[in-house]
C-alpha cells in the first residue's frame, strides 16, 4: 500500500479542505438546488466567522500558517448544524444534539481531513468539538487551547454582529428570536450583580431581552484575545446594545461599568 506524507497547511492544503467543506454541504441543498432560508443564514454566519478568525489571528501576528489554520476552524466551526438542522430542524443544542460534537462526528466520519498533517487536523477538530463548551478542556494542547479560544472570540463577535447589524438596520423586530423572543423589560437583579462582579451569567437566569444583552456583555470578560475586543469596539456593540435596554440606574451602570473594563484592558496590553 502506497502511503501518502501528510502535509503542513499551505494554501493548497486550505483550498482542499475548503473544498471538501463546500462538498460537503452542499448535499444539504433543496431540490431547487438552493439552500432553505436557515442554513443560508447559517453559512453567512460561518462565513463571518471566518473572516473573524482571520482577522484576530492576523492582528496577533500569528504566522501565515496559522492563520489559515485559524480560518479553516472558522470555516469548519459549525459544519454539525447541517446534519443537526435536517434530522430536528432545529438549531436548538438542548432539543436536538450538542452541534460542536457533531461537527467533531461528521468530520471524522466523512474523512474530511485525509491527507492532513495529524497534528493541524486535530487543532482545528478540537477547536470544532469545543467552540460551543461551558468550559475547555484542560488536558488540551496549549496550541488547541489558543485555536479554540481563537474561535470562540469569532464565533461571539459575529453572535454580537446579528444582533446590533438589526438595531442599526431597525429590523430587529423581526428578528426578535436574537432576543428569545422576550420583552425587553428590567433587568434580573442577579444577572446585573455578576457583570458588576466581572463574572458569567447563565442562560437559565434570563428573563427578559435586557437579560440577554446584559449576559452577551458578561462574553466580554471571557475574550481571549484583545484584538477580538478592538472588533467589539470597531462595531460598537456595547452603545449599540444600549440603545435598546430600557433606560434605567441599573442598565447605566453595568454599560458603565464593561465600557471601562474594555477601556482599561486594552490600555493595559
Amino acid at each position: 500500500m502506497v502511503k501518502f506524507e501528510r502535509e503542513k497547511m499551505n494554501i493548497n492544503q486550505y483550498n482542499t479542505l475548503q473544498n471538501r467543506f463546500f462538498n460537503y454541504v452542499d448535499i444539504f441543498k433543496e431540490e431547487n438546488g438552493d439552500f432553505c432560508f436557515s442554513l443560508k443564514e447559517k453559512l453567512s454566519h460561518i462565513n463571518r466567522v471566518t473572516e473573524n478568525a482571520l482577522y484576530i489571528s492576523e492582528n496577533e501576528k500569528w504566522s501565515e500558517n496559522d492563520c489559515l489554520i485559524a480560518k479553516l476552524c472558522g470555516l469548519f466551526h459549525d459544519i454539525g448544524r447541517f446534519s443537526q438542522y435536517k434530522k430536528f430542524k432545529t438549531f436548538s443544542d438542548n432539543k436536538s444534539v450538542n452541534h460542536g460534537q457533531q461537527g467533531f462526528d461528521v468530520i471524522n466520519s466523512n474523512n474530511l481531513f485525509e491527507g492532513i498533517d495529524l497534528n493541524e487536523s486535530q487543532i482545528i477538530l478540537d477547536a470544532v468539538h469545543y467552540h460551543n463548551s461551558l468550559q475547555i478542556p484542560e488536558n488540551l494542547s496549549s496550541k488547541s487551547k489558543s485555536f479554540t479560544n481563537l474561535t470562540r472570540d469569532a464565533d461571539k463577535i459575529d453572535i454580537f454582529f446579528m444582533l446590533t447589524n438589526c438595531i442599526e438596520n431597525n429590523t430587529l423586530e423581526s428578528h426578535q428570536d436574537l432576543l428569545w423572543n422576550l420583552p425587553m423589560e428590567g433587568p434580573n437583579p442577579i444577572i446585573v450583580e455578576k457583570l458588576l462582579n466581572n463574572s458569567n451569567a447563565l442562560y437559565s437566569e434570563i428573563k427578559s431581552g435586557t437579560d440577554v444583552c446584559l449576559l452577551q456583555l458578561c462574553w466580554l470578560y471571557e475574550m481571549n484575545y484583545n484584538s477580538s475586543l478592538v472588533k467589539i469596539n470597531e462595531n460598537k456593540t456595547v452603545e449599540l446594545l444600549a440603545t435598546i435596554m430600557p433606560k434605567s440606574l441599573e442598565v447605566e451602570k453595568c454599560v458603565k461599568h464593561i465600557s471601562q473594563y474594555i477601556k482599561h484592558r486594552l490600555a493595559n496590553n
